[in-house]
């Protein structure tokens, strides 16, 4: 058994044993990195699952399967499970599997005679992809400039396959590239820009990266330039020798450029037999015209005029059939219908990006006025507080003249009797309950301010009493249980003996007796 096969028959081992196990979409993200590398191998894993439930699974499913079947050459019966898939994503939003749900539904077309739908699924699947450059979105580009080409619109073509090409060249996909290269090629050859032509066609003849029938086909490009630029009808014969003999199969385009070298060259009868074998080929609609172009006249000059009718005939058929397939304004319609949608798509989202910068920059300036106008009410409101404490120490200070530190500290007491500060501490010591943080400090601040004296003589006196013991000392004067006075000085009650006893010896034993006398 080949290393091949023991491969595949461990990753679709593993793939069953992950479907069993519920895994998936580990199966379907293992399908999709596969099928960049190996189709075959990512068909053969997507056949061995069941179609999944849910919307979501089974949209990202039929891109694969369709993906899969497409690029493994299957038979593709219509477009209506990726048209599913379509339907899921919508056209709107941005997103790597809305766009290749569309960019498949035209690959599925394009096996079709429906060129437009085609070419809208192109469109609609190039407005989809993110704004990161991928792969897919390259090929996409290129797929399109190629609709356009074959329709005639050189105009459109070239923009596109020169974009597709540079970025193509930007993410290393040479194979694109070059596929993007011969496009551009044709164009040039097809606007009469002969020497561009040339030598990209030369160049291209050596490119490893384009598949060898294209390669092959620069033979038959290079044949066209030398008759109709050059009129070297004998080159142009040798490269479209080289063409016929390379293909190896019977081949209407290059024996109709035959045929156009012989009626050149003034050798009718050749050219009406090269076009005739041409005809029994399958051909292009462009090159079955060309044909039946030269032949009412050849039928003529040979003796054949019964047939120059039937000629004509079948040329104004291809006519129509040219107008009716080309269908130029309905492509040029479809494309103007997709740039407006995308400016209109655009439009919206600038218009809703403006109307959110707009009510950010209102609410912005709303919450600035509102914190300058707290700003500001703060500061007069401390402004005030520092007013009102300087006219309370005005009132206090001509009331406490007492050099004793017991007189400072009952006249200060009668003076805190008429505060807030006071109230609150009274209705704490009756009612059992947690004082909340703003009643303490509004006790704390008034304590402060009303015994301002007694607590500066304290310090004076003994200057190692920190502010927490002079505090503490202030409030068991006022006979606060210990309790309260513990919250008041934000300590623990357990810390309420032993600061006591630091509290007694650093002060007088007469001041003791006055603190500590309950």
């Amino acid at each position: 058994m080949s290393k091949i096969r023991i491969y595949s028959s461990i990753v679709l081992l593993s793939v069953l044993t992950a479907v069993s196990c519920g895994g998936k979409y580990q199966v379907l993200s293992e399908v999709e990195r596969l099928l960049e590398t190996d189709p075959a191998q990512a068909d053969s894993l997507l056949s061995a699952i069941p179609l999944p439930d849910g919307k979501r699974m089974r949209a990202w499913y039929a891109i694969l399967r369709t993906q899969a079947d497409y690029k493994n050459y299957k038979d593709i019966p219509d477009d209506t499970m990726i048209s599913e898939s379509c339907d899921y994503y919508g056209s709107r939003k941005k997103s790597y599997h809305a766009a290749m749900a569309w960019y498949s539904r035209g690959c599925v077309l394009s096996l079709t005679d429906d060129e437009l739908g085609t070419i809208n699924s192109y469109l609609t699947a190039r407005d989809l992809f993110p704004d990161t450059l991928n792969r897919y979105y390259v090929i996409c580009e290129h797929n399109i400039g190629k609709q356009y080409l074959a329709r005639h619109l050189y105009s459109e073509a070239k923009p596109i396959l020169e974009l597709s090409l540079k970025n193509a060249q930007t993410i290393g996909d040479d194979v694109i590239a070059a596929y993007s290269q011969y496009n551009i090629a044709l164009i040039n050859l097809y606007e009469k820009r002969f020497d561009m032509a040339e030598d990209a066609f030369c160049q291209l003849a050596d490119n490893n990266h384009l598949p060898n029938i294209l390669r092959t086909e620069t033979n038959l490009q290079l044949a066209k330039i030398q008759l109709y630029h050059y009129g070297n009808t004998s080159q142009a014969l040798h490269f479209v020798d080289r063409y016929i003999n390379e293909v190896g199969f019977p081949t209407g385009a290059g024996y109709s450029i035959k045929a156009d070298i012989y009626y050149a060259a003034g050798k009718y009868d050749s050219a009406y037999f090269y076009y005739q074998k041409s005809l029994e080929c399958d051909t292009e609609l462009s090159t079955e015209s060309n044909n039946y172009s030269r032949l009412p006249e050849l039928s003529l000059m040979l003796g054949q005029g019964d047939k120059a009718a039937y000629y004509l005939d079948k040329y104004r058929d291809c006519l129509e059939r040219q107008q009716e397939r080309y269908n130029q304004d309905s492509i040029l319609a479809l494309n103007l219908r997709h740039n407006i949608e995308k400016y209109e798509i655009r439009h919206k989202e600038v218009k809703k990006r403006y109307l959110i910068l707009s009510t950010s920059l209102i609410l912005i300036i709303v919450l600035t006025l509102i914190l300058i106008i707290l700003f500001i009410e703060n500061r007069r409101r401390k402004q005030y507080d520092l007013l009102y404490d300087s006219l309370i120490r005005r009132q206090i200070a001509p009331e406490i003249q007492e050099d004793s530190l017991e007189k400072a500290l009952e006249s200060s007491r009668l003076l805190f009797m008429n505060s807030v500060g006071y109230t609150l501490l009274q209705e704490l010591s009756v009612v059992d309950r947690v004082p909340e943080s703003s009643e303490l400090s509004v006790i704390r601040h008034n304590t402060e301010l009303y015994f301002e004296k007694p607590i500066t003589k304290m310090k004076g006196a003994v200057n190692s009493l920190s502010d927490t013991e002079v505090m503490y000392c202030i409030y068991r004067y006022m006979g606060v249980n210990w309790r309260l006075c513990m919250e008041l000085i934000n300590r623990s009650a357990n810390y309420s003996g032993r600061l006591k006893q630091y509290i007694l010896k650093k002060i007088p034993e007469e001041w003791g007796a006055l603190f500590f006398k309950n």
